[in-house]
């Protein structure tokens, strides 16, 4: 594989739709002028008898990889690896220790040293056999 190939092998760009439907997204490549991937399926953390659903938003930045034709000429599929910040992209917390998720309706859910704070701009809807509240 050639160095130019080599560089087309990961790439940056950013989310320009989704499928929501198939869990994929088409991916626009500044550096490229402009060019855009076909759909690329998201890697998530699973997708067999459990589920893991997260879609990146338009304009997200991601890093997606390719996978090199079996004839050794181009690039053949390709998939979104996942999501970065960049100077346009911050993150929403600063503590290394802190795990969080931020929604843009301002609904979160925050992990802080064995704290966690669920904060929800709508309702929230707790469903179980049993549901304790300490």
């Amino acid at each position: 594989m050639g160095i130019n190939q080599l560089k087309n092998v990961i790439r940056k760009g950013r989310v320009s739709s989704v499928d929501a439907a198939t869990c994929r997204a088409k991916v626009v490549f500044d550096d490229k002028d402009g060019l855009v991937s076909a759909m690329l399926p998201i890697i998530v953390p699973f997708s067999a008898g459990s589920k893991g659903y997260w879609l990146p938003e338009i304009g997200t930045p991601v890093v997606c990889l390719f996978t090199q034709e079996p004839s050794g000429k181009g690039l053949s599929d390709g998939f979104i690896v996942g999501a970065y910040y960049d100077d346009t992209a911050t993150p929403a917390e600063s503590d290394a220790s802190v795990r969080s998720v931020r929604f843009p309706d301002g609904s979160y859910v925050r992990y802080d040293h064995g704290n966690i704070e669920i904060h929800a701009t709508g309702d929230v809807v707790i469903t179980g056999a049993n549901v304790r509240i300490n």
